[in-house]
């Protein structure tokens, strides 16, 4: 086991890394020492990069911490980066808006990425949350996740949403999801 490098303060460094293809970002790993790796798939990304955490990630980083991982890899269903779902939507929509890139992108290069850093995770949690509105879209990328890693994997989440969307560690209100939050079987194999 290697043990994790820490900054002047003894708190375990964190490694940032992230992948973009044409602007869209793909991957974002984060990474401080021993234990399981998880991968964690999203609706679609905001800001955070290889050096800058979001709300989202800082969330991330400290639930993982807390419960023994040692880094996690986050995906998302859309690898278009805005704060905007509608936005989101609008891009992924590309057989109405023949934006060909947007198909390109979402079906050549995030979706197998998705399913490569799903295949190397101890364990996989979801959190797009209710903005996910194409649920054949959903179904067909968790479809690819358990039917190409091997052992078919388990989806966990940290909540869910009335309808049954697995929430986003940023909800607000009600839906709100405490830092010490057990993880709750979403999918099983």
């Amino acid at each position: 086991m290697i043990a994790a490098e820490r900054d002047l303060l003894g708190v375990p460094a964190i490694r940032r890394s992230a992948d973009f293809v044409h602007g869209d970002r793909i991957r974002l790993s984060r990474d401080w020492g021993p234990g399981p790796r998880a991968f964690v798939l999203g609706h679609n990304p905001a800001r955070a990069d290889a050096d800058t955490d979001d709300m989202t990630a800082l969330w991330l980083i400290a639930w993982f911490q807390l419960f023994g991982f040692g880094g996690f890899d986050l995906g998302n269903l859309y690898p278009f980066v805005t704060a905007d779902p509608a936005e989101c939507r609008r891009r992924a929509n590309w057989a109405a808006t023949n934006d060909w890139h947007a198909r390109d992108q979402m079906l050549f290069v995030n979706l197998p990425a998705v399913v490569e850093m799903a295949q190397k995770a101890d364990q996989i949690f979801v959190c797009f949350g209710a903005i996910a509105q194409d649920w054949d879209w959903v179904e067909h990328v968790v479809e690819q996740i358990q039917s190409e890693v091997d052992p078919c994997p388990d989806l966990w989440c940290w909540g869910k949403a009335k309808a049954g969307a697995p929430k986003h560690p940023m909800a607000r209100g009600l839906h709100r999801i405490p830092r010490d939050q057990k993880p709750i079987l979403w999918r099983a194999a």
